[in-house]
């Protein structure tokens, strides 16, 4: 068996569970910890979590895509306070989830207290006329930014299996098949060979068992941008030094 039939295999032996049921750990207000590892780790880790995690299921599909476009200012404000490590710090973007149909326009704030805070609002591609009014709103209400100031500058295409703990108070995330698609120069990278794990759950909830499946593997936790990383690999106007070893760790991986 080779390892995308191995890791198939492992996929479809969780007990699924639907979008539905999954909105009882939605933690839109949450901490966020974030593993990275070359995806051949993953059926392994898979293999240890069977028993205590549901898979979400969409459409019959586990594995989901997903499609983001992040927007920033012009001299890319919201990638450089991140880069100097400054904390109350926003993310816009519009992501679309293929299987389900939905795509929204979603803010994410990191707090001075290490929380994770999103806010998000339905897009709808349809009624542009409509869409631009309802999103200069939102983004002004939930973000210090002027919507006029914006613009796309980055946009990304990974895989996506979610995790549920049965209890109820975890989710987990892992992204793989990562693609990145500089908006200004229009470079495009190849698919990276890295797992991008992300466990969200309440900032004060006890370290949960998927915490050591990963120190079973050796596996620390790592700060982790998917917008700061594909900017820093593509876009030339941006300063990176913050970002080199990251840099060097994921083509390690």
């Amino acid at each position: 068996m080779n390892s995308a039939d191995k890791l198939l295999n492992i996929i479809e032996r969780f007990d699924p569970i639907s979008l539905d049921r999954m909105d009882k750990v939605k933690l839109m207000r949450r901490t966020d910890t974030k593993f990275v590892f070359n995806v051949s780790v993953l059926p392994q880790l898979l293999e240890k979590a069977l028993d205590n995690y549901f898979m979400v299921e969409i459409e019959n599909e586990r594995e989901q895509i997903y499609l983001t476009t992040y927007f920033d200012t012009s001299n890319y404000t919201m990638y450089h306070l991140h880069h100097n490590g400054k904390l109350n710090r926003h993310k816009v973007r519009v992501r679309k989830y293929i299987y389900s149909k939905h795509e929204f326009l979603e803010i994410k704030r990191k707090n001075n207290k290490g929380e994770t805070i999103k806010k998000r609002v339905e897009h709808d591609e349809n009624n542009p006329e409509l869409d631009i009014f309802a999103q200069g709103r939102f983004i002004e209400k939930n973000s210090p930014f002027k919507t006029a100031l914006l613009k796309p500058t980055l946009g990304n295409k990974f895989i996506r299996l979610t995790l549920v703990s049965k209890d109820f108070n975890e989710r987990i995330t892992l992204d793989y098949n990562i693609k990145f698609t500089d908006l200004k120069y229009k470079y495009e990278s190849e698919p990276y060979n890295v797992c991008i794990a992300e466990i969200k759950k309440e900032r004060y909830e006890k370290e949960t068992p998927f915490v050591g499946y990963l120190k079973d593997l050796r596996i620390n936790p790592v700060g982790f941008s998917k917008y700061c990383m594909g900017m820093a690999l593509l876009n030339p106007d941006v300063k990176n030094n913050n970002f080199k070893q990251k840099i060097r760790q994921l083509i390690k991986i």
